[in-house]
């Protein structure tokens, strides 16, 4: 009977001891997750802010076609082919071209160009700096990316003399990288940011088109002519625990692709001389196909970090049965519900080929799409910056909410394909440099759809 007693007061000891354990591990854990996530390199977004043209810039597509019949440079069947893919292009009356662009016989396009990128960049970044009253020798990193003019000095060189950045800044110039480069300048930002404690980033963003107007007669090099149009991004960063009050944005996710391994991809985008001699952006027919291979992969990758797991079951599943199962296979792979992930997305205004294909490919709705389209319309395809006026249409918009999350897709000569995911931390208050403030309210409007003739 004693024994029995002891064995059993032995047990209850055990027991409150085991209890006394996992309580004590709890706490060890929480603590641990606390240390770690205080340990954690948070990347914020403090604010961001895109160009907007004034009002004698603009230049309607009657106007555009207009200006090539004056230049004498196009035969008729040129300026036809110029009209029609202008107006079918999804691009408005509103967009703007630089002041160089306007002048007939037009300037020296080194000095035409200078003046656009000191137009947009210094505007841009004076306009940040003063919104939040940063002093610019706070500045402690400057990434530019402008794929198509490389000038020396360079244009970081540029903005670090006009604003008077510290000797010691951290300065970046990236060419050649197309219109994802605007992802990709996060992502080399974030890195830095890993590195570099209680610092400031400034990202910006621009393609100057005055020194890049084709002048020949090859329809795949004219087509840029058509799309791109004046435009530009700065982006503040910073990893300094105290911006967290006062910042928009955290930086999630980014994912990065490329296919400059296949040839095809690599020559789908790239800048060359025609037969003449005039050089000139060559857009190749298979370029829908390329995005639509680099867009897949990036989203093998995307889908795995921020896809509910019910989501990740169902395609792995899907994937398998396909491989047994014939009548699967005709049905195609099956396509993750990504508005589960996200609540905004942010295409780039390539064309509007592109943004239909997305649309098509992940089964998104006219809203979803809504502010990318209206992108293209109003401001043109701004390169490595529109995914920015994107996010700005949403934030005039008011659709913008504290716990969001915003997915931001580009894709850029190489062949790349760029993923940046954020999470709004802040409900964002759209102010007078909102780069839709003054016409908001008329958007969006009616894209008239392509009618083949």
């Amino acid at each position: 009977m004693e024994s029995f007693m002891f064995d059993q007061i032995s047990l209850t000891e055990i027991l409150v001891l085991l209890n006394d354990f996992k309580f004590l591990a709890a706490i060890t854990l929480t603590l641990a997750a606390i240390y770690l996530l205080h340990k954690a390199n948070h990347v914020y977004l403090l604010d961001f802010i895109c160009y907007r043209g004034p009002d004698h810039q603009r230049v309607p597509i009657s106007t555009f076609i207009e200006h090539s019949e004056i230049m004498g440079k196009f035969n008729r069947n040129f300026i036809e082919f110029q009209r029609k893919v202008a107006e079918r292009s999804a691009i408005g009356n509103e967009t703007h071209v630089p002041s160089g662009f306007h002048l007939l016989p037009s300037e020296n396009p080194f000095s035409s160009t200078t003046n656009e990128i000191e137009t947009v960049l210094f505007s841009i970044v004076q306009a940040l700096l003063t919104k939040h009253n940063i002093n610019p020798r706070s500045i402690d990193i400057l990434i530019i990316n402008c794929s198509l003019v490389s000038r020396t000095p360079s244009l970081s060189a540029m903005v670090v003399n006009k604003f008077g950045f510290r000797s010691n800044v951290k300065s970046f110039n990236l060419t050649g990288m197309g219109c994802s480069a605007g992802i990709l300048s996060i992502s080399l930002a974030r890195d830095l940011l890993k590195v570099h404690k209680n610092s400031l980033a400034l990202v910006l963003s621009m393609e100057p088109i005055c020194s890049n107007v084709y002048e020949g007669q090859l329809k795949s090099m004219i087509l840029a002519n058509c799309l791109f149009r004046v435009g530009g991004a700065g982006i503040v960063l910073s990893n300094r625990k105290r911006d967290r009050v006062n910042a928009k944005y955290e930086l999630q996710h980014i994912v990065r692709t490329h296919l400059g391994f296949n040839t095809g991809a690599y020559k789908c985008v790239i800048q060359d001389l025609d037969d003449e001699g005039y050089t000139g952006i060559a857009l190749s027919r298979t370029i829908l196909q390329v995005a639509g291979e680099a867009l897949k992969i990036n989203l093998a990758s995307l889908g795995s970090l921020v896809l509910p797991y019910s989501e990740q079951i169902n395609y792995v599943l899907s994937v398998g049965w396909r491989k047994i199962w014939a009548p699967a296979r005709k049905r195609g792979p099956y396509i993750p519900n990504f508005k589960k992930a996200f609540e905004h997305f942010c295409i780039h205004a390539g064309g509007r080929a592109v943004i239909d294909s997305i649309k098509d490919k992940l089964k998104l709705t006219d809203r979803d799409v809504e502010a990318s389209k209206m992108t293209l319309y109003r401001f043109g395809n701004t390169s490595a910056s529109s995914v920015w006026y994107s996010l700005c249409y949403l934030e005039a918009k008011g659709r913008v909410k504290r716990g969001d999350r915003v997915w931001q897709l580009a894709f850029g000569s190489g062949f790349k394909c760029n993923s940046a995911v954020w999470r709004c931390i802040s409900n964002p208050k759209p102010d007078g440099l909102n780069a839709w403030s003054d016409r908001i309210n008329r958007y969006p409007v009616a894209v008239p759809e392509v009618i083949d003739t």
